[in-house]
């Protein structure tokens, strides 16, 4: 690795207090795939569950993206390897399908999993949140709802929906999606079971720059059955509409909130562009 080329290998020790603890690179590819570059990484197995290695991928693919021409990381890992995979969603990696007997191993016929991260050649991209992210995500939640929805509501309301974005018990519970400006977050989605919008919010100066669409047409990319609910609060009923979200019921009160219960069918969507 030492003595490779700077332009070619991008490879990294992972540390923890100067001790090395695994291994993370990138190799470019050559000819027509000279702008795509293969990941490849381990770490010692004590260490593992931590976060450490989902950290170093990100860490590695910023340097790239911001400092080559590469416009694609790719990743293989084998099928059966959940923690690698999982790892690489978490930084923001996409599966991409299942390669079918491409590798033998110690006498065995493998799957494997391929995976890519691509530049984001447009402003404003999607993600999942990490753990770490998420309080950020519940503070732009409480920001915004203060500004556009909090008028709405009695003081019971407020107080309920506070309290939501402190609960330790239904916070772990969802499934968070952020888009951003550089490194600032400035719009975000989250996802309780099964297929239930529990928080929408778009910072107010990001507002009528496509990114609620953007978010949740990422969202959408998750699910197989295109199917999903919300109770939508009285300011954001006009903002689903637009996704092609219809009201199931009349507007309801509950713990001071006043919320349109409303859902969204891919199918529905469809009938109604048809027409």
């Amino acid at each position: 690795m030492l003595s490779a080329d700077e332009t070619g290998t991008f490879a990294y020790a992972i540390t923890q207090n100067d001790r090395a603890i695994g291994s993370i690179g990138a190799f470019r590819q050559s000819n027509i795939h000279r702008q795509t570059a293969e990941l490849g990484y381990y770490l010692a197995e004590e260490y593992w569950g931590r976060g450490i290695m989902t950290e170093a991928i990100r860490q590695l693919c910023a340097i790239i993206f911001d400092t080559t021409d590469i416009l694609r990381i790719y990743a293989e890992p084998f099928a059966y390897n959940t923690g690698s995979r999982r790892a690489l969603e978490k930084a923001g990696f996409c599966y991409e399908g299942t390669m079918k007997n491409n590798a033998v191993k110690n006498g065995k016929v493998l799957d494997m999993a391929l995976y890519s991260l691509t530049r984001t050649m447009e402003p404003y991209p999607v993600r999942r949140l990490t753990k770490e992210e998420i309080p950020v995500a519940l503070e732009l939640c409480w920001r915004v709802f203060l500004e556009f929805e909090a008028l709405e509501y009695s003081q019971e309301g407020i107080d309920h929906f506070r309290t939501s974005l402190g609960d330790q018990e239904r916070i772990p519970m969802l499934t968070f999606y952020g888009t951003f400006d550089g490194d600032k977050l400035v719009g975000t989605l989250c996802m309780r079971a099964p297929q239930h919008i529990g928080g929408f919010f778009v910072d107010a100066v990001y507002h009528r720059r496509g990114i609620g669409r953007r978010l949740f047409e990422a969202m959408r990319q998750d699910y197989a059955r295109q199917v999903f609910t919300v109770n939508s609060s009285p300011y954001a009923v006009e903002v689903y509409r637009h996704l092609g979200f219809v009201p199931t019921g009349e507007e309801q009160t509950v713990d001071g909130l006043r919320f349109t219960p409303m859902q969204y069918s891919a199918q529905t969507e469809e009938d109604g562009n048809a027409i």
